[in-house]
């Protein structure tokens, strides 16, 4: 099935052309990056160069604080952007590739990768986050003492060195859930190193593990993630304890208000137990009420993808249905939109008219014309059955079976309906009716045949006794008076002897076409009948260079027949085969092979004759069986011998066909019914 183009909507491949590599995305927000930073930083330097000249140091060095503070945000935010929106989607399904395209849905191997890529898109964006956070605390604004720099650096190159793993193996394709397990767990363990060196819990991005408990919620299972809920809990609980049992030492973060004692040092509340033990509690809740809502959200999520799949599944089942119904019947099936764009099309029109379209202009009046079917059904809303003929040549290359010839296709158009009665779609069902047409055109042409051969049954009847009368009268003169007349009178006698004597060869056949044979019908061998009419011909093969084959099997199975019709049948298709052969050829008399049956199914003897002349064109191969139909000069033959050799095998419950390609000669084949005892080689007839 296909569908418009038009209608298709979503990410991905934009004409066709693959999306660029990730690192190519990861560079451009770099280079977004750093252009943004020359630009404010250039920007703010010319505002204060121009007209901030006179203000005191101190505030100068305030601004250029707020100044790193700002442009670092900024950069942040837009970087973040470019790389999320580079990342694929998290909750929404991205666009398949196309070995997902036959499914439909990713695979769990595709979704595993995914993830996993989307999961290190996010870490890179905390990698930068990290460090520019660290360079702000640090270097601009002096939050963390100087000391802890080194240590928050090798943390964050720790991070993107397992990040530049984690690549590798997700492009080696080992993206599984143990991967995503080791890659949140290892992240807990990060964040709590960066923590303990910029803070410890007084830090507010203590927080943070709330994210991994999410990403654990949508990514893994219940269970797992209520392990990370777990772990997450465990690692700040252990450094909480660290630091207030002074195993760890515990750096001051400027940014939390801190209260000096009397004896002029500061208040750290990470040292106080009650604190300590409270944010413990506080920080277990609520990493575990997060799990608990993001499972439930996440596997309402699936249910509903389930939902959605499964939805999915039966309608590209019941369009299979359909697609398989319409091949099966044959037919071809068009929808159109109310506008007359095509809006689906099967496989079967688009191998009969092809083009985009689906035919338009290919023997289809144009979509938009008044005189089209499917505009008139669109203003009218009637059903209309029209019948389109396209022309030798004009079906689409390629396709399976195509005729050469003219073909004929009933073409029903009808309107789809709203709920309001309006036309929303148009349906057009084509069928092919070339075979029916022709069916058609025999039956009326048997029908003529029929009628003309009763008449001429009748003719011949009334004309063959007038006819043996003037025959015989001419001979007697001849005989008896043939001395007393002129040489004149005499030739013109001749001449009418000979006439009447084809008149009653012709009223002869024409009863012989018309009537069944009454003759006698006895068992016979079939070979000795065709050896008999092959031996008349025989001079005549000589005469003309033409090589005679006698290919009939030893033994043939015998048939009820009469021998002197089956010589009439084979001598007249041994002198059309001659006939077509003037400068010579081969004749070839053979028996078809393996089992032969009729159209009612009973056994039968084939018998073939093929010659090698120039073949009968195609559009009168349908007409050599009719009466008085030939295509030998006038006066050579009278259209009667295939015509007879018809009702002969008719009469004996045979059937007779033939086979021919132009310059390829002729092969026609004699059914007659067989019995199952064969002919002994040396049987005879008589």
């Amino acid at each position: 099935m296909k569908e418009n183009p038009s209608h298709v909507k979503g990410r991905g491949k934009r004409n066709g052309e693959a999306p660029p590599p990730r690192w190519v995305y990861l560079a451009r927000s770099l280079f977004v990056a750093l252009g943004l930073s020359l630009l404010i930083f250039g920007g703010l330097d010319i505002v204060e160069r121009l007209w901030l000249r006179g203000l005191p140091m101190e505030t100068l060095h305030l601004m250029h604080k707020i100044e790193g503070v700002l442009c670092s945000l900024v950069v942040a935010g837009v970087a973040s952007w470019m790389i999320i929106k580079s990342s694929p989607a998290f909750l929404i399904q991205a666009p398949l590739d196309e070995a997902s395209q036959q499914t439909g849905q990713w695979t769990e191997a595709e979704r595993a990768k995914r993830y996993a890529q989307w999961f290190i898109a996010m870490r890179w964006l905390a990698v930068l986050l990290a460090a520019i956070l660290v360079f702000i605390s640090v270097q601009v604004v002096g939050w963390l003492p100087a000391e802890v720099w080194w240590p928050l650096v090798s943390i964050i190159a720790c991070l993107a060195a397992l990040n530049v793993l984690y690549t590798i193996l997700v492009r080696r394709g080992r993206a599984g859930t143990g991967l995503r397990c080791v890659q949140v767990y290892l992240d807990l363990v990060i964040l709590t190193l960066l923590l303990q060196f910029s803070g410890g819990i007084e830090n507010p991005l203590s927080m943070m593990m709330i994210f991994h408990v999410i990403i654990g919620g949508v990514l893994l299972s219940r269970r797992q993630c209520y392990w990370i809920a777990a772990a997450a809990s465990g690692l700040f609980a252990l450094l909480a304890w660290a630091e207030c049992a002074d195993l760890v030492k515990h750096y001051t973060l400027q940014l939390y208000p801190h209260i000096r004692e009397a004896n002029g040092e500061l208040f750290h509340p990470a040292e106080q137990p009650l604190y300590v033990l409270s944010r413990i509690v506080l920080q277990a809740v609520v990493l575990f009420l997060t799990a608990y809502f993001v499972t439930t959200l996440a596997e309402r999520l699936r249910q509903d993808e389930r939902s959605l799949a499964v939805m999915a599944e039966r309608a590209t089942a019941g369009q299979q249905l359909l697609e398989q119904s319409l091949e099966t019947t044959g037919a071809a099936l068009r929808v159109l939109n109310s506008d007359l764009r095509p809006y689906w099309i099967n496989r079967r029109w688009q191998q009969w008219f092809g083009g985009e379209a689906g035919g338009t202009g290919n023997g289809f009046e144009a979509l938009d014309s008044e005189n089209s079917p499917a505009c008139q059904t669109r203003h009218d809303k009637k059903i209309r059955v029209t019948e389109v003929t396209l022309a030798p040549g004009a079906l689409t290359a390629g396709t399976v079976g195509t005729d050469p010839h003219r073909r004929i296709f009933q073409v029903t158009t009808a309107p789809l309906l709203d709920l309001s009665g309006n036309v929303q779609r148009i349906v057009e069902l084509a069928q092919d009716i070339t075979q029916q047409k022709q069916t058609q055109e025999q039956m009326a042409r048997a029908g003529k045949l029929a009628a003309v051969g009763e008449l001429a049954g009748r003719v011949a009847h009334e004309v063959n006794n007038p006819i043996a009368i003037i025959s015989t009268k001419s001979r007697l003169l001849l005989a008896d008076h043939g001395g007393e007349m002129s040489p004149r009178v005499a030739q013109e006698l001749g001449k009418i002897t000979d006439y009447s004597d084809r008149v009653a060869r012709i009223a002869q056949g024409l009863l012989s076409y018309c009537r069944p044979s009454p003759a006698t019908r006895t068992l016979l061998d079939m070979r000795q009948p065709l050896r008999k009419s092959l031996a008349m011909v025989e001079q005549h093969a000589r005469n003309s260079g033409v090589t005679i084959l006698d290919e009939l099997p030893a033994e043939l199975p015998r048939v009820k027949a009469n021998a002197h019709e089956l010589e009439q049948i084979f001598l007249n298709l041994f002198l059309n085969a001659l006939d077509a052969m003037p400068k010579g050829g081969r004749l070839q008399v053979s028996a078809a092979d393996g089992p032969v049956r009729l159209r009612d199914g009973q056994p039968a003897i084939a018998v073939v004759v093929a010659d090698t002349g120039p073949g009968i064109p195609e559009t009168i191969r349908d007409r050599v069986f009719e009466p008085f139909f030939t295509t030998k000069p006038e006066g050579r033959g009278t259209g009667l011998g295939l015509s007879i050799c018809l009702g002969l095998v008719r009469s004996h419950g045979g059937e007779i066909g033939v086979e021919s390609e132009p310059g390829k000669g002729s092969r026609f084949i004699v059914k007659l019914p067989a019995t199952t005892v064969p002919a002994a080689p040396e049987q005879i007839y008589g």
